[in-house]
């Protein structure tokens, strides 16, 4: 029988994901994506410290910062359209004063680096190689905060330096936590249409070069989900209506081949257990009063109770 797609075969990673773990996700909005069926099925996890962030060398600085609990000063923030924003973070962290700004991401650092020092898994999302600098003071930004587009200077991330980088990440990560972690990479299969079509496939090509670069140490794996989108998921009907991210059918496709890599078949089984008590505890009564709702609440407590021996969470 003839197939109608082409199937990307990934193979079952020698180590394996459990609910005893704790994962740190940071990257691109794919990360929030994947970052929400961890902690769906039951996973301790933490996304994003910095907010959202695209490019590999805003991505080190987020984890060296936070390894090394290096807080932000004044001198790390911007003015915009009467708001202050932090060139290294993305624009959820805002603050009509210095100090509410500072104190946000201040305030994130601390639980990042706490949240560190047992974490067992780094998954990183790399967007895109395209980096943006505050001109006057040459600062690598995050996101451009809609700053005068005057004043920000556009440069391509190449292989070499976004490998680097991240590997410089890597050992203060080391130095830092005096631990054993794994790093898994994966390149966002969501476009940068707004760079253009040929500039989104250059900073592809770069960060697929940089990841193979990195990927030849032991603790560093790479999951393929902008193949597993290209190929098996080559169709319009798994996109949301702007065609560029994607809608929950192909973020379940991803997740599935995900699970079938890194968990084990007991792990797999447990996710099952664990969907089902998210999906119990986020059920909204139409009337609460009711003895049928009491009994659910009745046989959430009792699910619950079954699970913890199986997570580090505190459910």
């Amino acid at each position: 029988m003839n197939e109608f797609f082409t199937t990307v075969n990934v193979p079952s990673s020698p180590y394996k994901i459990s609910h005893r773990d704790n994962i740190l996700l940071i990257g691109s909005c794919f990360t929030d994506e994947i970052g929400s069926k961890f902690s769906q099925h039951g996973f301790s996890t933490l996304r994003n410290p910095f907010g959202i962030l695209y490019n590999p060398l805003s991505i080190a600085v987020c984890l060296e910062r936070t390894a090394k609990k290096e807080f932000f000063t004044e001198q790390d923030l911007i003015e915009s359209n009467e708001y202050f924003y932090l060139f290294s973070a993305h624009g959820d962290y805002r603050g009509k004063t210095k100090e509410g700004c500072l104190n946000a991401i201040n305030e994130s650092i601390e639980e990042a680096h706490s949240f560190l020092q047992k974490t067992d898994y780094i998954f990183l999302t790399l967007g895109t190689s395209w980096t943006y600098w505050y001109k006057p003071l040459n600062y690598l930004m995050g996101n451009c905060h809609k700053v005068d587009s005057k004043l920000i200077e556009r440069k391509l991330s190449p292989h070499t330096l976004s490998a680097q980088r991240l590997l410089e990440a890597e050992e203060v990560l080391k130095n830092a936590l005096q631990k054993e972690f794994k790093i898994i990479f994966t390149l966002s299969p969501i476009r940068h249409w707004r760079e253009g079509y040929r500039d989104n496939l250059i900073s592809k090509s770069h960060l697929t070069l940089a990841i193979e670069e990195m990927t030849c140490r032991e603790n560093i794996s790479y999951f393929p989900s902008y193949e597993i989108v290209m190929d098996e998921l080559r169709d319009y009907r798994f996109y949301a209506e702007d065609m560029i991210h994607l809608n929950s059918s192909a973020v379940n496709h991803i997740w599935k081949k995900f699970s079938d890599t890194y968990f084990s078949e007991e792990t797999k089984e447990l996710n099952k257990r664990f969907r089902k008590l998210f999906t119990m505890q986020n059920h909204r009564p139409i009337n609460p009063d009711t003895l049928a709702y009491q009994q659910h609440l009745s046989k959430t407590e009792n699910l619950k109770t079954e699970l913890q021996q199986y997570t580090c969470l505190n459910l």
